[in-house]
């Protein structure tokens, strides 16, 4: 009986002693947990090269408050692994269930990246997450342009002394949903041979229609005889925003001097062909006569088809048949 009240005892104590240091300490504190439960990324475009990207991190909280808290970012070249940026931002005290908090980098466009996120409490390195980003490439610069010149056709339109003056169409794709503002072209040529600029012509081409194919045309003067590369850019302001490429040989037209094996000697040739099988040009009434109105479908529009004289065909048929009876009856009648 004595040993049993002793063992009551020494546990009463042994709890007034427990409850006397929780009265001290304030009781027990809740455990604290924090993990980060995902990472979104935004990104967007500010220029040729670079981009801003904007990681969205939400951490999950439970327990009670935590204080100290804090995000480090690293952002490393997917596929050489060097470190590209870091950055580290303060999320303050935690009470809620979940806290969302922003890092921001600008980083090129080109490649894959790999970005690391770190959560601190305090100096205490609590959980580490990672993602990767991509493809940043295909982004669109906001308020840029998106031009494509689709092809660039060439006319001889006469001559003028040694010159040939010759007809640049352009066929300019205009990509996004909205009109472009002003825009101008500038046409260059140069000799082929030489490199040296033979014209230039700069065209202010205006406004080009949304979500379509537009045509704008110059006219550049070429040396005769010669071969020429042509440069086309569309400028908006100081920057370019479209170029297009082509090559015009005029030497074909010249005489051509060629040596001859068995006598021994060199003559001249003519030209096999002359500026005037691709100088003539369509009159207003040859183009009323070829082409109908047209659909403005894409900004260009397509060729309607031109309805056929009424009757013509029955004609002929009819006209056909009676030749056979014709020729039937003159057979019976043998």
């Amino acid at each position: 009986m004595d040993r049993d009240l002793w063992s009551v005892s020494i546990v009463v104590v042994l709890f007034l002693i427990f409850t006397g240091l929780l009265a001290a300490t304030g009781g027990v504190e809740d455990e604290s947990h924090l993990w980060i439960r995902n990472i979104d990324i935004k990104a967007e475009a500010v220029g040729e090269g670079e981009a801003n990207i904007t990681a969205i991190i939400m951490v999950e909280h439970e327990g009670g408050a935590v204080s100290d808290v804090e995000l480090h970012g690293k952002v490393y070249d997917g596929e050489t692994g060097l470190l590209l940026n870091e950055k580290s931002v303060p999320a303050g005290t935690i009470e809620d269930q979940s806290s969302e908090t922003r890092l921001s980098f600008t980083l090129p466009r080109e490649g894959s990246l790999r970005l690391v996120i770190e959560l601190f409490e305090g100096d205490e390195l609590l959980t580490t997450q990672e993602t990767r980003i991509s493809g940043l490439s295909t982004l669109d610069v906001k308020g840029d342009l998106l031009l494509n010149m689709r092809d660039v056709d060439f006319a001889v339109n006469g001559s003028i002394g040694d010159r040939t003056v010759v007809d640049a169409t352009a066929y300019i794709d205009n990509l996004k949903p909205a009109d472009t503002p002003q825009l101008v072209m500038l046409i260059k040529a140069e000799d082929s041979e030489t490199g040296l600029l033979v014209d230039k012509t700069e065209v202010d081409i205006g406004s080009l229609n949304r979500s379509g194919t537009s045509i704008r045309s110059a006219s550049l003067k070429l040396l005769n005889e010669r071969d020429h590369a042509i440069d086309l850019k569309i400028w908006s302001g100081d920057k370019i925003v479209a170029e297009g490429y082509g090559w015009i040989g005029l030497s074909p037209f010249g005489n051509r001097t060629e040596f001859i094996p068995v006598e021994g000697t060199v003559v001249e040739k003519e030209p096999e062909i002359s500026l005037g099988d691709f100088s003539s040009r369509p009159t207003a009434e040859d183009v009323a006569e070829e082409w109908t109105q047209y659909d403005k479908v894409g900004g260009m529009g397509s060729r309607e088809s031109r309805p056929q004289t009424p009757g013509f065909s029955a004609i002929c048929a009819i006209f056909a048949l009676l030749i056979v009876i014709v020729i039937r009856r003159t057979k019976n009648g043998r």
